[in-house]
């Protein structure tokens, strides 16, 4: 007799990351950690209070900065070894755009990337105010986070 498991929070936790973030099926989810589909299909709708389906964190997940950004250096790549391309680079240029345009504020991942930059450039000028700086730089980041 199969032994019945538990507590699947670390699966269901498993099956949402290889969905999310690795863009597998719930077929190919099923077969790897060994449950049902019918069971990736319950944990896909969301689990719980305040849940999110799996194919909107996807969404979400997909349209972050640092996977567009991902997505356009594959592009790049790609064209810089002779393929053709598969992006329209010129659509995507003009959202690019439009949406600078509508932001007034600077993103919490544009002041870290920032941040970063300068707490390098700082730390080879003087460490000693590069430390002092990483102090207020992570408070400033705190802040900006949850204000946004």
């Amino acid at each position: 007799m199969a032994q019945k498991r538990t507590n699947n929070s670390t699966l269901m936790e498993l099956a949402r990351r290889m969905f999310v973030e690795e863009g597998m099926t719930a077929k190919a989810i099923a077969g790897t950690i060994e449950v049902t589909e019918q069971t990736i299909g319950k944990w896909r709708k969301g689990v719980g209070t305040n849940a999110i389906s799996w194919d909107e964190q996807r969404s979400q997940y997909l349209s972050a900065p640092h996977n567009i950004k991902k997505n356009l250096a594959k592009e790049l790549t790609r064209l810089v070894e002779g393929g053709e391309a598969t992006l329209d680079m010129g659509a995507i240029n003009s959202a690019i755009k439009a949406i600078q345009s509508m932001t007034d504020e600077t993103s919490v991942e544009t002041v870290y990337s920032v941040f970063k930059e300068f707490d390098s450039w700082m730390s080879e000028q003087d460490p000693e105010m590069a430390v002092a700086f990483l102090e207020w730089h992570k408070l400033y980041l705190l802040h900006k986070a949850q204000n946004q």
